[in-house]
């Protein structure tokens, strides 16, 4: 019995994630930056993240405007990235601030959500500003129309200039 209560509790200790003290980061942004040829804006964010106490294996969340999502870790050590997806018109020009919990922060932050408590008291672990430029959505008039507003003045001119000749 004591055998099995010790293995036990070395398994909750080898699933459970480390925690990261004084976290060191460096990262790496991308938007989308073309509507055109999109149906929805992308953000991912990659970053490194090297921890005072050597902690490699560090399990994240990101929280970004009240919704959370899973962070993937990378093949390298330390490597992190995290993506979602807005419609266009919703993803608003601007800096999205992306904060990052480890597992102990982010089931505080869960849990405050779930019982309507102030989620801002909550410290992440560490967060990210993004710059988003906004997606371009093409000019204002397809270069077709402009192509065929030329030839109907082009056409206009030679008539007119056929019509002054004959006359």
């Amino acid at each position: 019995m004591i055998r099995i209560a010790a293995f036990l509790a070395l398994l909750v200790v080898a699933c459970s994630g480390e925690s990261c003290t004084d976290p060191a980061i460096s990262p790496s942004a991308y938007t989308t930056s073309d509507a055109v040829i999109s149906s929805e804006s992308v953000f991912i964010v990659e970053l490194s993240l090297a921890c005072a106490n050597g902690a490699q294996s560090v399990t994240l969340y990101a929280d970004v405007n009240g919704r959370q999502f899973p962070v993937t870790r990378g093949q390298d050590v330390g490597k992190y990235q995290v993506s979602w997806s807005l419609p266009h018109k919703q993803a608003s020009s601007g800096t999205y601030q992306v904060k990052f919990f480890d597992e102990e922060s982010y089931s505080a932050l869960r849990k405050a959500q779930r019982n309507n408590e102030d989620v801002k008291a909550i410290e992440p672990l560490f967060s990210v500003n993004i710059d988003h430029r906004g997606a371009w959505n093409g000019p204002w008039v397809s270069t077709e129309v402009v192509a065929a507003l030329i030839g109907i003045l082009v056409y206009y001119l030679a008539f007119s200039a056929k019509s002054t000749i004959q006359a």
